[in-house]
């Protein structure tokens, strides 16, 4: 039986909820009473937000959850995420745990959550990263996924593609659905899925288990924004700039500095000294220092797809 098999039976006999479930990297289920994290010495931290052009100043108490799970020595990981009752779910590689404040919150504005509702919040972040009534947190080693081995212009690989009108199960968007063209890009029957947009957001998901039935919806502002009928909107991204598909990426040539964070959250091995061919769509190629090429991007505009080499 797969771990996942025996979460989910756990999670079913725990209802209502009354703990929350940690799964280890090698795939062991640690429960930790919610009457535990209650009973800890908890500490006041504030985060703050733009409401209407105000700065909003929030109040909670909590337990700072990055230095609790370290001292609960359950094994080296290489990714993180955290899950709430309701399927939304965020994730970080180690390199970007390593660098974060993360506190589970009991308590906001002096009020004490149910104990089936406590927060995972990250304050140096969106709220959209923040889990609300989080029930698991699972530590894997997943494998990395690689550098593709080409990156396709964006303007290019949409350009001929019909957009289609209220694609089910959405109304009233006009949009790509990713079932149309992710064959394309892969032919592995279940594809790994790493979405980037321009405000620096990164998610890794899965086809067809997160993304089937998914759309990247076309604004009026000719922005693109991802919306799939199997995560909460929550987890919907605006402004896609970047996707790939296992070994094949879609970049905007408008966004090539997204490379810089991407290498850095995805681990791959390039630098500024790096070469990137060009492969431009007369079929001409030209060889460049990423460097000297990012510092130019206007050189990827006319570029039908081009490769970085470490």
């Amino acid at each position: 039986m797969s771990k996942h098999i025996v979460i989910l039976l756990l999670l079913c006999s725990l209802s209502p909820l009354m703990a929350l479930l940690i799964v280890d990297a090698k795939g062991e289920i640690h429960e930790y009473p919610y009457e535990h994290f209650f009973r800890l010495q908890g500490e006041d931290f504030e985060t703050t937000k733009e409401v209407d052009k105000e700065i909003v100043t929030n109040t909670w108490k909590g337990i700072r959850f990055d230095r609790w799970l370290k001292e609960q020595k359950l094994g080296d990981f290489a990714r993180i995420s955290f899950k709430s009752g309701d399927r939304y779910e965020v994730n970080f590689n180690r390199a970007e745990w390593d660098t974060l404040t993360c506190y589970l919150a009991y308590s906001g504005e002096g009020k004490i959550f149910p104990k089936e509702q406590l927060r995972i919040i990250f304050p140096h972040l969106r709220s959209m990263h923040w889990v609300r009534d989080v029930i698991q947190v699972t530590l894997d080693n997943a494998k990395q996924i690689p550098m593709p081995v080409r990156f396709l212009n964006w303007n290019k690989f949409f350009i001929d593609r019909e957009l289609v009108k209220d694609p089910k199960p959405f109304k009233k968007i006009e949009g790509y659905p990713l079932d149309d063209f992710v064959g394309e890009l892969s032919d592995a029957q279940v594809k790994d899925v790493v979405l980037y947009s321009s405000d620096g957001l990164i998610q890794n998901l899965s086809y067809p288990s997160q993304l089937g039935g998914a759309v990247l919806e076309r604004d009026p502002n000719g922005k693109m924004n991802l919306k799939s009928p199997q995560i909460p909107g929550g987890m919907w991204m605006k402004d896609v700039v970047y996707l790939q598909v296992d070994q094949l990426a879609i970049i905007s040539p408008n966004s090539p500095s997204s490379l810089i964070h991407l290498a850095k959250t995805l681990n791959w091995q390039i630098t500024p000294e790096s070469t990137v061919r060009l492969h431009y769509s007369d079929g001409a190629e030209e060889d460049m220092i990423l460097g000297d090429a990012l510092a130019e991007p206007m050189v990827f505009d006319g570029t039908g797809y081009f490769s970085i080499q470490p």
